[in-house]
């Protein structure tokens, strides 16, 4: 684990294992926190980023190691929050929406996940690295400023 900060921009990065998941939510919250945005953007973001980091924990690493690297920032009225990793390319933004209109118990597995993240968030996008990995962004307004 590794932690970089400056006024407006924090760092985090984490081996991608299911038992980090706490303590990126934990850390995505306190700098949402600290950077003034309401209870409802934090829980937004905290939720997003948690199905973001997991679909690359269990799809995108399947199982091996490799960093994750989340970075929150204020930016004007808005909280970004961008996910790192190097794992396959995978644009978790073009992944369908799943079919709602079929009963639960005959819809396939998956992909509820990023629907959600994609509802709760004010813009959702993803990009190639020049590494070779992932970026996703996570956008949300801060509704009331608190600070």
């Amino acid at each position: 684990m590794s932690q970089e900060q400056t006024a407006s921009k924090r760092i985090f990065s984490v081996v991608a294992r299911v038992e980090n998941l706490g303590v990126l939510r934990r850390f995505v919250r306190e700098t949402a926190v600290a950077m003034g945005a309401d209870p409802d953007t934090v829980a937004s973001l905290v939720l997003a980023t948690d199905e973001v980091a997991t679909n690359v924990i269990v799809h995108g690493y399947r199982g091996r190691d490799g960093p994750i690297e989340v970075v929150v920032e204020r930016q004007g009225d808005n909280v970004v929050v961008l996910v790192r990793d190097h794992a396959p390319p995978f644009d978790s933004t073009a992944y369908p929406a799943p079919d709602l209109t079929i009963p639960p118990e005959q819809r396939p597995l998956g992909g509820l996940g990023l629907f959600l993240a994609r509802r709760v968030v004010d813009e959702m996008s993803h990009r190639l690295s020049t590494d070779g990995g992932n970026e996703v962004t996570l956008v949300k307004r801060i509704e009331s400023d608190c600070h």
